[in-house]
């Protein structure tokens, strides 16, 4: 979590959702909230592209 307090801007937005998304998928898969995990793995994903865009154009 180190590099999310280092980030600034944008990238410090997205690895601070990623965290979050993180946090939802252990919840989610270990029965502490209902829902459909698959639906915060497609969240994971989108995030997790769109930093490696933002970090490869950096």
């Amino acid at each position: 979590m180190g590099a999310g307090l280092d980030a600034q801007g944008v990238v410090r937005a997205t690895i601070s959702r990623l965290a979050a998304e993180f946090q939802e998928l252990n919840f989610r898969l270990t029965g502490m909230t209902g829902g459909d995990p698959n639906e915060v793995i497609a969240d994971i994903n989108t995030d997790a592209a769109e930093l490696r865009r933002l970090c490869e154009s950096a």
